[in-house]
């Protein structure tokens, strides 16, 4: 998950890339409808903003920043935003699209690693759209990441479509994962319903408090604070240092 792999498109076009930021809400040709696009997740940015109350004091992170569309919202707000993404081409498009602020800094990351953020040096924290991808032991490893960089009482919010309210019969908009999920199990990052039950569940266990939730429709709205370090068993450190399918051998 540390390549483009991530994504399901090529990303050498303007359309992989929105089809890819956005997925099929604006139909198969989003990018005749790119200035409505950017209005739409900018709207979603400042509702981001307001529920994680971000002012000119705050130092800002975008994880998952896609096109910037978002991020924008924060940008004309926080003292500094860090935008964060896995992949080389949305960051230079970001780059593009936020050129006027002189507030914002990029980070080409791996896979749950920010390497180059220092501990406890981000107030805030945002990630639409990406979280709804995520399986249990992506969680695990991404909110130990965002522990980390946040200090303690630090927000993070994040978005995840929530297997405790789906109806089997209503899902539309994620038929097609199923379909493509079924098809071939190894293939797109696909929408992956966790629960907001085993969210509240983890985020206890690894430094957090749940501050807020909303539900619109499927998708739960989530606003973790942070009470203190992650805490994790002893056999953490030994996971935490693979680095290859050989050394999980050898531990196994």
């Amino acid at each position: 998950m540390a390549s483009d792999l991530w994504y399901r498109h090529d990303m050498e076009s303007l359309r992989d890339i929105m089809t890819t930021c956005i997925g099929a809400n604006f139909g198969e040709n989003p990018e005749e409808r790119l200035d409505e696009i950017r209005e739409s997740r900018y709207r979603h940015g400042k509702k981001v903003c307001r529920q994680l109350q971000i002012t000119d004091q705050d130092t800002v992170a975008d994880i998952g920043s896609g096109c910037g569309f978002v991020t924008k919202a924060a940008c004309e707000l926080a003292k500094e935003v860090h935008c964060i993404d896995i992949s080389s081409k949305f960051l230079n498009f970001t780059k593009v699209e936020l050129e006027d602020f002189t507030n914002t800094r990029f980070h080409h990351i791996e896979y749950a690693k920010f390497s180059d953020i220092a501990d406890g040096s981000v107030d805030k924290i945002f990630s639409t759209a990406v979280f709804i991808h995520f399986y249990y032991y992506d969680f695990l490893f991404y909110l130990i990441e965002i522990n980390r960089i946040l200090p303690t009482g630090g927000l993070f919010y994040t978005e995840i479509v929530d297997s405790d309210v789906l109806k089997i019969d209503t899902m539309a908009g994620i038929k097609n994962h199923v379909k493509t999920y079924k098809i071939n199990i190894h293939g797109a990052r696909l929408i992956q319903p966790f629960s907001l039950t085993a969210l509240n569940n983890l985020a206890p266990q690894l430094g957090f408090s749940v501050e807020h939730t909303a539900q619109v429709r499927d998708v739960a709205e989530v606003v973790l604070k942070k009470t203190g370090p992650a805490i994790t068993p002893d056999w953490w450190k030994d996971i935490e240092e693979l680095e290859d399918l050989e050394e999980l051998e050898e531990l196994n």
